[in-house]
């Protein structure tokens, strides 16, 4: 009987071992610019490569949650630090939008691709590290870290 009952305890307490924690936490690491539509607008200066950046907003409000880092002279694919945006679960339902930009000096910044809509609901569940979203012309890949 002695032997039994530490058996058991064993038993009892693997079930709750195996019970994964929730997630609670998105943190939006880096998005990586895979292709871009090289028509997207005709300067009327030739200013180069593109100086890639990008905008992340609340689709419902357009209020602007980040902005990346500058990639001058940007050849594809080229990642765009987001390290620190975080989504807690209460916004996993909110739908996002990312904005692609060519950052001009001569002329205004260049819309490269606009409201590639985003929710991290729809990944939660497969904890996938990473999306990719695309408008058929440009595509990005959104990487992910689950918390």
């Amino acid at each position: 009987m002695r032997r039994f009952f530490p058996v058991l305890l064993l038993v009892l307490a693997l079930p709750s071992c195996n019970d994964p924690d929730p997630i609670t936490r998105c943190v939006i690491d880096r998005v990586e610019v895979l292709e871009v539509d090289e028509n997207y607008f005709d300067d009327t200066i030739d200013e180069g490569a593109p100086d890639l950046f990008a905008e992340l907003r609340v689709a419902d409000t357009q209020a602007i949650l980040y902005t990346s880092g500058v990639a001058d002279e940007a050849v594809l694919p080229v990642d765009l630090d987001f390290v620190a945006v975080n989504i807690e679960a209460e916004d996993f339902e909110t739908v996002y939008e990312f904005t692609v930009f060519d950052e001009d000096v001569a002329t205004t910044q260049d819309f490269i691709a606009v409201g590639l809509a985003f929710k991290v609901g729809d990944h939660v569940a497969e904890e996938s590290p990473e999306v990719d979203i695309t408008d058929g012309a440009t595509t990005i890949r959104v990487h992910l870290i689950w918390y």
